[in-house]
């Protein structure tokens, strides 16, 4: 168990999802209708006025919170597990309810960006940092941007991006193939590579040995089989292929997260290269680099947690000692 971890038993924390036939196809049926929904937007919206955009993303935000109550009890859940005993059932609700609104502004920014030219996505946020990118290229190895669904991650890219940098980003295919096909145009007119899931360890190695950068999304759960380390105080499952990566390649590891201004701007911030450790025992060398990975984005939600992505079951995965263990 990971140092400053607790031993709470965590499985069934989101409850069990019912097996009903009439359950599943309920939640079939809002899937479809919402992607529906977001393609219909993507296809008419692209060139709203700012303001206009963003009152629509305000009101969408307000909207996706009362749609579905499912998703809105795994907020509070999650903001119980990382703030239950620091903040009020009050503070956490008024947190719940900004990120909705952050992320219906996410969704119309997103629709948005293939409209917007560099020169008016560099106006929109503002890079700091990109001299850390600079001396990691210098060295020849690639950059892995760490990252997480925090602030638009999206604007962060392709902010990047708009620098003339190579970016390569790693992707999960949706279960819906349209939105998948959608977000990887929108990623790609935006001068990002897509790397699928099932090419994406070859194309991530290519990348960094052609001394690119590689954006990795390291803050969701990554099933039974991933690298349990601490986060917000729980242990909690989280893909290895940051650490991996660094350690084959010796790429740099450049924490990067965007953050919204209450003006609608946004910031980027890249920072110094994270220290690797590698001490020749390779799992440890995983488990450790991947924990300290964890902790940067742990402490970047904890500055703007309202603006982190808490609709997720960050820890749903649970150590095989909790799944071995006999149920009460």
């Amino acid at each position: 168990m990971a140092a400053g971890s607790t031993k709470q038993d965590l499985s069934g924390i989101y409850g069990r999802e019912s097996g009903s036939p009439l359950y599943q196809w309920h939640r079939r049926l809002q899937t479809r209708l919402g992607n529906a929904a977001v393609l219909w937007m993507a296809r008419r919206w692209q060139r709203l006025p700012e303001r206009l955009a963003r009152r629509l993303g305000s009101g969408l935000g307000a909207a996706m919170r009362t749609i579905s109550p499912r998703h809105a009890r795994i907020v509070m859940t999650n903001l119980r597990l990382a703030f239950g005993g620091e903040k009020t059932e009050q503070e956490l609700a008024a947190i719940a309810k900004a990120c909705y609104r952050h992320l219906g502004l996410c969704l119309v920014e997103f629709i948005r960006l293939p409209a917007m030219t560099r020169e008016e996505i560099r106006s929109i946020a503002e890079l700091r940092g990109r001299e850390h990118i600079e001396a990691a290229l210098e060295r020849g190895r690639g950059v892995i941007l760490l990252t997480g669904h925090v602030g638009n991650w999206e604007i962060a890219g392709c902010r990047i991006a708009a620098e003339g940098y190579p970016v390569n980003v790693i992707a999960r295919a949706q279960r819906d193939t349209d939105i998948t096909e959608y977000v990887q145009r929108t990623r790609e007119a935006l001068a990002m590579r897509v790397l699928h899931r099932s090419a994406a360890v070859r194309g991530s190695l290519r990348a960094l040995r052609d001394n690119e950068i590689l954006g990795i999304l390291l803050d969701q759960n990554a099933g039974d089989d991933g690298v349990f380390v601490d986060f917000f105080g729980h242990l909690a499952s989280t893909a290895p292929g940051a650490a991996a990566f660094a350690l084959k390649t010796g790429a740099a590891v450049l924490p990067t997260f965007g953050f919204r201004k209450p003006d609608a701007a946004h910031i980027i911030e890249v920072g110094e290269p994270v220290p690797l450790v590698n001490t020749g025992d390779r799992e440890r060398d995983i488990h450790e680099n991947t924990a300290q990975y964890t902790k940067i984005i742990e402490e970047r939600i904890r500055a703007r947690p309202e603006q982190w992505f808490w609709l997720h079951k960050r820890w749903k995965a649970r150590p095989s000692e909790e799944r071995a263990a006999p149920t009460p």
